[in-house]
């Protein structure tokens, strides 16, 4: 049974998702004069996420908003309604990784179906999908599923409605607790997209790894 899909997560995989909270996060660094490291500062809003995340279902700009005010009031600043707001109003606009347009289209010029999943809301992945400039086709969101990776709805509800065996997908995914696990959990085989040549923290479990998407057609 060959391979006739892909699925991706969509930031920090096709959307550079580190880079828009960098900016964002710099907005209000400034404005208060903190010295506190951007980065530093990312990466522990990624923790905080993935926290609020595991509680309960919710929207995800309610999930944005929640981690943003955590964040920063661990930081000693008590924010402002837009700067909770701060990753709701940017997310739609954050770029997509420069090798992103030109590999899907590569991959549907070999006849793939490319299918998104992600822990967003519909309205919030639309502005994403306009500047990756390609049509996927199917985007399955947190919103639809009402679960967030890595729980498995995103993959289940991906099999049901394309009428796909597990065979016939490959996931494609940055994150190794949101995707790589949980999919190669399933059966599936994944792709993990290490940016930042880093080690996994869990077992190795990934098929395949590449240090960007431009490599993925030569799968194919």
């Amino acid at each position: 049974m060959g391979v006739v899909a892909l699925s991706f997560d969509c930031y920090g995989t096709l959307i550079d998702w580190e880079k828009g909270m960098h900016d964002a996060f710099q907005r209000v660094i400034s404005r208060h004069s903190l010295s506190v490291d951007v980065e530093q500062m990312v990466r522990r809003y990624i923790e905080i996420e993935l926290e609020v995340e595991g509680e309960t279902y919710r929207k995800y700009k309610d999930v944005l908003r929640i981690s943003t005010r955590k964040l920063l009031e661990e930081m000693g600043v008590e924010p402002s309604i837009d700067e909770e707001n701060v990753l709701v109003e940017t997310l739609p606009r954050w770029p997509p990784f420069p090798e992103t347009r030109e590999t899907l289209r590569r991959l549907q010029e070999k006849g793939l179906k490319l299918i998104i999943l992600s822990n967003v809301d519909d309205d919030l992945i639309k502005g994403s999908v306009e500047l990756i400039g390609v049509e996927f086709d199917d985007i399955i969101t947190a919103e639809q599923t009402r679960s967030y990776k890595p729980a498995h709805g995103h993959w289940i509800r991906m099999l049901e409605a394309h009428k796909l065996e597990k065979e016939q997908v490959i996931h494609v995914g940055a994150s190794y607790v949101h995707d790589i696990v949980p999919a190669s959990n399933l059966g599936f085989k994944t792709v993990w997209i290490n940016r930042k040549n880093e080690t996994p923290k869990v077992r190795p479990v990934h098929s395949y790894e590449f240090p960007d998407l431009s490599p993925l057609p030569t799968l194919f």
